[in-house]
């Protein structure tokens, strides 16, 4: 098997300069953002195509119904965030932190995440299929649908969080470490090569491969 650090996720802590206020009039606008803080904001129902937040906080932000798509977020703290709906396809996240927050359902699919860490997070749908994650880490988090579908995933994992049901049908799992996660499903269990499972988790999984292989347990 693997050594754990071998496929632990390569992750920088987020560290901050000094940051000058900003206004929810000027985030509602859009564009780009740079040493910014943000904080006790309502979005909601904001259109924010392509817009470029760097170095900057946005803390209890409420994002019910926002469209980012084409956003890039780097070097960034997203903390106390709550939303319904976030649609983000084609986002950029690299070098940010999200914890704390609570989504209904997250579409970020065909997106790039790079070193990445959600921490503390309640998502009931998280749409990440057809997304490139590299060195991205799930802390203490509860999704109810994780979709990986066609995904590309690297140095990437879930520990202490509960996963209702994990969808990799065409995934490329390259380091998925699944071994601190809480599943109840997985579905396309045959495109499970690349993750790592532990010995505990191994026995109710036996059915999901043995399905997957055509294989009868009787």
């Amino acid at each position: 098997m693997a050594k754990r650090d071998a496929v632990n996720p390569r992750i920088s802590t987020v560290v901050l300069p000094e940051l000058e206020e900003g206004t929810e009039d000027a985030f509602l606008r859009g564009g780009r953002f740079d040493g910014h803080r943000f904080e006790d904001l309502d979005a909601s129902g904001a259109a924010l195509h392509g817009v470029v937040i760097d170095e900057c906080l946005l803390r209890a932000v409420t994002l019910d119904d926002v469209v980012l798509d084409g956003a890039r977020i780097v070097d960034s703290v997203l903390d106390g965030v709550t939303a319904t709906a976030l649609r983000a396809a084609r986002i950029v996240l690299r070098d940010v932190r999200i914890e704390s927050s609570r989504i209904g359902a997250a579409e970020w699919f065909a997106s790039e995440l790079t070193r990445v860490e959600l921490i503390g997070c309640r998502i009931d749908y998280l749409s990440l299929a057809d997304s490139t994650l590299e060195d991205v880490r799930f802390t203490d988090c509860t999704i109810g649908d994780l979709d990986l579908r066609g995904a590309t995933v690297r140095r990437t994992a879930i520990v202490d969080s509960r996963v209702r049901e994990l969808s990799v049908g065409g995934a490329r799992l390259e380091h998925l470490d699944l071994r601190g996660a809480d599943l109840d499903r997985i579905d396309s269990a045959a495109s499970l090569s690349g993750a790592i499972v532990s010995t505990d988790q191994l026995p109710r999984f036996a059915p999901l491969l043995a399905a997957a292989l055509g294989i009868t347990i009787a």
